[in-house]
């Protein structure tokens, strides 16, 4: 769930039903989630549900100023009875959706280390915003995800000898965003961030620019303005714009400066996942596979006296865009898991059903990567 859109989908053995809305046709939450379990035919409501939020959740409730909706676990539970309905930020989803990989067949290696079982476990995502959040795990041997607001933390210009390139962006942005003395490093290792290093670069340097990737970037000319980073990444992919790629060189080294904190901060030896849909696809120049260079590896490693330590992080791309949906998916499993852990038999027998869930194939990996149950061990589920 975003503010534009809202994607749901009915397991547990097989993929019942799926379907996206635009939020800008509902008049609330409520609303959409009532058309959605309409159009899923479903007899009865479900047992539980888990919702991912794009924001931050307190006591089981998100707000969405710009839509003007609040939306409330206890709510939901009340006016579609609904046993237990509970919301996640939805980077924690993602977090919780790495748990369902393979290291070495669902992701693709930028630095190559070994993963350490039972070690904390840090995720970063270059989307539309910038996510981050971290893994440890518990008491009962699984890997629980703890949120995090790193995006928003101050960005660092970084720059060699006199070239003071980002210091100057830092204080377009000062400006563009009327800040005061502070810029989020959100505003540039996002996926908007190429959109504003583009911005300043072709403030600076008017005379390389391209005018059709301008073109492109700004948007139709009677519409509004789009200012589109895809039109960016393209043009520098393609070799079409010297301004482009240098805008995607400064992201990716602002990106890499980013996530090499992150490593610096959770010591992360389970492995630094790098998720978000700009990231997949983005992730041959973020190799050097492009370019023949990495920017986004030099400026993690790029850390001084301890750059030896996080040569010891495993860096991984995760090439698939849907780590939001595994994660709700193995959330809700685990909260059925420990709502019938908590029933006594007496009343387990009195209740629905269990589900016998089997997820499918291409959801799980072999083992889990906290040592506890992944989520394979559903399909082991009996009914009651």
């Amino acid at each position: 769930m975003n503010p534009t859109t809202a994607d749901f989908f009915v397991p547990p053995d097989r993929m019942i039903f799926e379907k996206q809305y635009k939020n800008e046709k509902f008049e609330s939450f409520m609303e959409v989630l009532r058309t959605f379990l309409l159009e899923a035919g479903l007899v009865k409501p479900p047992m539980l549900a888990c919702l991912a939020v794009a924001g931050v959740v307190v006591e089981n409730t998100a707000r969405f100023v710009n839509l003007g909706w609040e939306i409330s676990g206890r709510k939901i539970e009340e006016v579609l009875k609904i046993e237990r309905v509970e919301l996640i930020n939805d980077f924690v989803a993602q977090g919780y959706g790495i748990l369902t990989l393979n290291p070495t067949k669902d992701c693709q290696a930028l630095q190559a280390a070994p993963i350490k079982e039972g070690a904390p476990i840090a995720v970063i995502g270059a989307g539309t915003g910038l996510g981050e959040a971290f893994l440890t795990v518990g008491a009962e041997g699984d890997y629980e995800v703890w949120p995090s607001e790193g995006g928003h933390a101050e960005y660092a210009p970084r720059q060699e000898g006199s070239n003071s390139l980002e210091t100057e962006l830092r204080q377009y942005l000062l400006i563009k965003y009327s800040e005061k003395a502070r810029v989020s490093v959100e505003r540039v290792a996002a996926g908007r961030g190429i959109a504003n290093i583009y911005e300043f670069l072709a403030w600076k340097y008017p005379e390389k620019v391209n005018k059709s990737v301008h073109r492109s970037f700004l948007g139709p000319i009677e519409g509004p303005r789009t200012f589109d980073p895809a039109a960016i990444t393209k043009a520098a992919v393609a070799d079409r714009c010297e301004l482009s790629k240098q805008a995607v060189n400064i992201w990716a080294g602002a990106y890499g400066a980013e996530a090499g904190a992150v490593a610096l901060t959770y010591m992360p030896f389970g492995g630094l996942y790098l998720t978000g849909g700009v990231t997949a696809k983005m992730k041959d120049w973020l190799s050097g596979k492009t370019t023949g260079q990495s920017t986004f590896l030099e400026a993690f490693l790029d850390k001084g006296r301890v750059t030896p330590m996080l040569m010891r992080v495993p860096v991984l791309v995760v090439e698939g865009e849907d780590m939001g949906e595994r994660g709700a998916m193995l959330k809700a499993v685990r909260l059925y898991l420990e709502q019938q852990r908590r029933r006594r038999p007496s009343q387990a027998s009195k209740s629905r059903a269990a589900p016998a869930f089997v997820v499918k194939p291409n959801l799980i990996s072999a083992t889990s990567p906290g040592g506890g149950p992944d989520v394979a061990t559903l399909s082991e589920v009996p009914e009651e």
